[in-house]
């Protein structure tokens, strides 16, 4: 057996799941296996035993820490408004785990613990007030007040994404992969992955770069709403679509130049631990929860 201190942190998608250890704020193993989101909730469950026990090995852990995909904090056991993993719609997954592990047992937003992770070891680092949202399958948003989560009275605070914009879709089908995707087909006429239109973008491509600008542009929009309500320190973004960062960053600052100045699209950085984000800081919340 190997020294304890150690804490499981886990990143449970509607596509995959990740699980890593934790020691020291460094992560000394990671694993990703598919979720299977269609199967039974007790064979996606079976799964996440599988990936901790592999992760885990002769380690012996302090407790678990589990972003999940829907509003979650450290008092919460069932799962509720589970968008993409429906079979886990009400299921006791942090009494599952405790019961079958025998370790303490925290369930957190992953978006909350994308932010906790980048505020303490990534892009946030040294701020007070700052948020960080995710652009991925869906849009996701981690609000940190004073150097913790802001979770709201019923751990809601940061579910901006099913915000109406206006012409009868949501925030997130504007700016998730959804919207990012028929924008593409619309000026394109036809459908290209986005990894393919940032090869293009990078090749000045012209159609390219009028997609991302408008992407940009939408995705701007979020950044003043978030800059109005909260004035930030700092806005990091992650998520798969930010690996685009650099081709709809003009159209972002365009629109965030227009209603707050230069100075503030200054705030706005690209999230630096990618998927690494939401482990660290789902292990930082069981950490936390127990004292250690």
């Amino acid at each position: 057996m190997l020294a304890d201190n150690i804490y499981i942190g886990v990143d449970l998608g509607g596509t995959t799941v990740t699980a890593g250890v934790v020691k020291n704020s460094e992560i000394i193993n990671l694993k990703t296996v598919p979720t299977g989101s269609k199967r039974p909730a007790e064979e996606i469950v079976d799964t996440i035993f599988r990936l901790i026990g592999d992760v885990s090995g002769d380690h012996i852990i302090s407790g678990i820490g589990v972003g999940v995909p829907n509003p979650a904090g450290p008092e919460s056991d069932r799962l509720f408004l589970v968008e993409n993993i429906h079979a886990l719609e009400d299921f006791p997954l942090r009494s599952k785990l405790q019961d079958h592990f025998g370790v303490p047992v925290v369930l957190e937003n992953d978006a909350n613990c994308m932010a906790l992770g980048e505020h303490r070891a990534g892009a946030l680092k040294g701020c007070r007030h700052c948020v960080c949202v995710t652009l991925g399958t869906g849009l996701g948003c981690g609000i940190i007040v004073n150097g913790v989560i802001y979770r709201g009275s019923g751990y809601c605070a940061g579910e901006i994404w099913n915000i109406p914009w206006g012409n009868g879709k949501t925030l997130e089908e504007m700016t998730g992969l959804q919207g990012l995707t028929e924008l593409i087909h619309s000026l394109m006429g036809k459908q290209l992955a986005p990894e393919t239109m940032l090869e293009l973008y990078q090749r000045a491509d012209k159609s390219a770069i009028k997609v991302f600008n408008m992407y940009g542009e939408s995705v701007g929009h979020i950044m003043v709403m978030l800059l109005s309500t909260l004035d930030p320190e700092r806005i990091a973004v992650g998520g798969g679509i930010s690996q685009s960062f650099d081709a709809f960053k003009p159209g972002m600052n365009r629109v965030v130049r227009s209603i707050w100045g230069r100075n503030a699209s200054g705030k706005i950085v690209p999230a630096v631990l990618s998927g690494k984000a939401a482990i660290l800081g789902a292990a930082v919340c069981i950490k936390e929860a127990t004292g250690g």
